[in-house]
C-alpha cells in the first residue's frame, strides 16, 4: 500500500467527530466522520477524499462564480460595493478571513440560505476557530448581504439578528482606579505614553490614536485646543475639547511625523493592531509586576475619560458626542457604573436624612 502524505491540514476532533479542513483556506475536506484516529487515516486514505485533496491544490481559487451565488456576492462586495471600500483596513481583514473560511460553501445559491443554516454554518466555525472569529464570520455577512438586499440580490438579509456565540465579559475595559493611571505613566516610554494620553483625555478609540494627525489638533479660540476630525469607525464629524493636561503633553513633544502617535523610531505605527499589541504588552508587564490590576486596557482609558464626564454631569446623548459616537446609547453604556454610583449616593443621602 502507497502512503500519501496529506500536508496543509487541520484535523479537529469535535463532540465525538472529526472535521478536517485545509489551514489556508479553511475549505471543509471532510466533516463530522466517527470513529478513531485510526479509522481518520484510513478514510483519508481512501481515493475520493484523495481526489478532493489533489483537487484543491490545484483548484483556481479566483475562479469566477456564478451569478446569484455566495462566491458571487463575495466577489461584488470586495470589488465593486462602495460600502465595502469605506470600511477601515482592520475591517477589511477580518472579513476576507471571514470569506476565506467560507469558500467551500461558495456555489450556493444565495436564495437558498436560511438563518438555521447560518447558525449551523456559526457553531461549527467556532469550534473549529473559536467563538469571536464565527461572531465576525456573522457580522462580515450580515454586512454583505444587507448591501445585496438593497440591491436586489437576494431578498432578505438572513445573517440579520443572529445571536453571539462569544459572550462578551461586561466588565471588560473597565475603568482605571484612581492608582493605577500614575503607577502605569510613571516610566512610560513616549510610544506608549501618548496613546495613553489620548485615550485617558479625548476618549479616542485604538484606531484613531493610530491614525490622527497634528493637522487635526487646532487651536480653539475659547478652550485653547481642540481635536476636529472624522472617526474612521463611523464617519462621524468630530469636535472634542483638550483638556489642559494633554494640551501641555503634546506641545512638549517632537513633532517626528504627521501622525502623533509613533513608534521609538518617530515614524508612525504600521497598524492599529502593532499599537495596540505594543501597549498591552506594556500593561501586562506592569500588571505582572503588581502595580496595576488585570483588565487595564487602553481602552479602558476611554471608559475612564466617559466616566468622568458623567460624573461632571454630562448627560448620556452629551458624553456620546463627546467619545464621537452617534447614539446616545452608546454614552450610557459607557457610563452605566457611573449611574450606579449615582444611585447609591442617593440612597445613602436618604438614610441620613431624619
Amino acid at each position: 500500500m502507497v502512503k500519501v502524505k496529506l500536508s496543509g491540514l487541520n484535523i479537529v476532533p469535535a463532540r465525538g467527530k472529526w472535521y478536517v479542513y485545509h489551514r489556508d483556506s479553511k475549505e471543509i475536506l471532510l466533516k463530522g466522520f466517527e470513529g478513531s484516529r485510526a479509522d481518520l487515516v484510513r478514510r483519508l486514505a481512501e481515493p475520493d477524499l484523495i481526489a478532493a485533496y489533489n483537487n484543491r491544490r490545484t483548484r483556481d481559487l479566483k475562479r469566477t462564480y456564478p451569478e446569484g451565488t455566495l462566491g458571487a456576492c463575495v466577489q461584488w462586495f470586495e470589488t465593486e460595493c462602495p460600502t465595502y471600500t469605506k470600511l477601515a483596513d482592520a475591517t477589511k481583514k477580518d472579513y476576507t478571513a471571514a470569506f476565506q473560511y467560507l469558500r467551500p460553501e461558495f456555489d450556493v445559491p444565495l436564495h437558498s440560505i436560511t438563518q438555521p443554516e447560518l447558525y449551523e454554518v456559526r457553531d461549527r466555525c467556532a469550534v473549529q476557530k473559536w467563538p469571536r472569529f464565527a461572531d465576525k464570520m456573522m457580522s462580515a455577512l450580515s454586512s454583505m448581504f444587507s448591501q445585496a438586499v438593497k440591491r436586489g440580490k437576494m431578498p432578505t438579509n438572513p445573517a440579520k439578528g443572529i445571536d453571539k456565540a462569544h459572550r462578551a465579559d461586561p466588565n471588560a475595559n473597565r475603568e482605571w482606579s484612581p492608582e493605577e493611571w500614575p503607577a502605569a505613566t510613571a516610566n512610560a516610554p513616549t510610544e506608549i505614553m501618548i496613546p495613553l494620553m489620548l485615550a485617558r483625555y479625548v476618549g479616542f478609540r485604538g484606531q484613531t490614536i493610530a491614525s490622527v494627525q497634528w493637522k487635526n489638533y487646532q487651536p480653539d479660540a475659547r478652550f485653547g485646543k481642540c481635536f476636529r476630525h472624522v472617526a474612521k469607525k463611523n464617519a462621524e464629524q468630530s469636535w472634542v475639547l483638550v483638556a489642559p493636561e494633554l494640551q501641555a503633553y503634546l506641545d512638549s513633544l517632537d513633532r517626528t511625523s504627521l501622525n502623533i502617535a509613533t513608534r521609538t523610531d518617530g515614524r508612525p505605527w504600521a497598524s492599529e493592531k502593532e499599537m495596540q499589541t505594543a501597549v498591552s504588552h506594556y500593561l501586562r508587564r506592569l500588571e505582572k509586576d503588581g502595580l496595576i490590576g488585570a483588565g487595564t486596557t487602553l481602552h479602558g482609558l476611554r471608559v475612564s475619560y466617559a466616566a468622568e464626564l458623567g460624573r461632571g454631569g454630562a448627560s448620556n446623548g452629551d458624553v456620546a458626542a463627546a467619545l464621537g459616537d452617534r447614539s446616545e446609547r452608546m454614552g450610557k453604556h459607557y457610563t452605566r457604573h457611573v449611574e450606579n454610583e449615582t444611585r447609591v449616593i442617593r440612597a445613602f443621602e436618604g438614610k441620613k436624612k431624619p
